[in-house]
């Protein structure tokens, strides 16, 4: 004997409608289904996934993505609040994390390189697969950005978010929208190529216990043989690519002529080809490198247009 359809009447509101077809935005519509599913699976089998959806109500009271529908309810599903205040016990998505770290699809690649210029802690590599990425999503706590609403359809993510712009400087934006990280923005901070931390090269000849080990402190350890590649020194845009070999890539010295200048720079640090690349008169406290991969940076002239290109959508270094 054939099971007798149920139906319900949803209505999805704002950047909801984006997930699905013309017809179906900013209007109601009646859906039909078997048995008594849970609103979160009528939802995704809909074509939203449930980590943009914030707040359900059926019949004008707010339920859990487990309420199971029966038939003849309506059903009003609500992204992200960003103007209103509802209640905590009203919203479906978990609590936002302490410290918002990220992990990207493979198809995200410059918008992982933006992340890291803003100083944001961002796993990218382009061979992970949809189940490594749900895993360090979960394992690692990290909000898993990506434009494949299958991946963020998997019950296994709870920190998620689907990006709608395509251009990754647009994407960006969204980013620091949806998540409230302007003031959280500390430009430069991180490689752009490992994610590592990145310091700076200059020593302080004033200061006397800068070659004195701390207690319970091995000393640093030995520098890897690898020089970096002089090419990647520049901090650059990375909608850009690759510079041109004809350019220099080298900005005026920035020195800021209220800044102390008392330190040097140590050439065992940098090493012997990074010494050579650096531009006359550089400003040795623009010069950093990264704990991880030993990428030396320094301001060169594609800072000009990356910091251009970031101000047209709002963002300031």
């Amino acid at each position: 004997m054939a099971s007798v359809l149920r139906q319900c009447e949803f209505r999805f509101y704002e950047e909801l409608g984006d997930f699905l077809p013309p017809e179906r935005r900013k209007r109601s519509f009646h859906h039909a289904f078997d048995g008594t599913p849970s609103v979160k699976d009528r939802i995704q089998s809909l074509g939203v996934p449930h980590t943009e959806v914030d707040l359900i109500l059926v019949d004008g009271t707010p339920v859990p993505f487990t309420h199971r529908l029966t038939g003849g309810e309506r059903v009003a599903v609500y992204p992200m609040f960003e103007r209103f205040d509802v209640a905590e016990t009203s919203r479906l998505r978990p609590r936002p994390l302490r410290e918002p770290r990220f992990v990207l699809d493979v198809h995200l690649g410059r918008l992982a390189s933006y992340l890291r210029l803003l100083g944001f802690d961002t796993l990218y590599r382009n061979d992970y697969d949809d189940d490594e990425l749900t895993a360090i999503s979960r394992a690692q706590r990290r909000i898993l950005l990506s434009r494949d609403t299958g991946l963020l359809k998997r019950s296994a993510v709870t920190h998620g978010a689907f990006l709608h712009a395509t251009d990754p400087r647009r994407q960006l934006r969204e980013v620091l929208d949806r998540f409230q990280l302007d003031a959280r923005i500390a430009p430069f901070s991180r490689c752009a190529r490992c994610n590592g931390a990145v310091e700076s090269l200059v020593t302080d000849e004033h200061d006397p216990d800068r070659d004195a080990p701390k207690q319970d402190d091995p000393g640093p350890s030995p520098p890897k043989e690898r020089d970096p590649d002089p090419r990647e020194h520049e901090r650059r845009d990375p909608d850009e690519g690759d510079p041109a070999p004809s350019d220099p890539g080298h900005a005026p010295n920035i020195r800021d002529p209220d800044r102390p200048q008392p330190g040097k720079l140590d050439p065992g640090k940098l090493g012997r080809r990074a010494m050579h690349a650096l531009p006359p008169g550089i400003d040795v406290h623009a010069i950093s490198r990264c704990r991880d991969c030993r990428q030396v940076y320094w301001p060169g002239s594609h800072l000009v247009r990356l910091r251009q290109r970031l101000a047209e959508v709002g963002v300031a270094i």
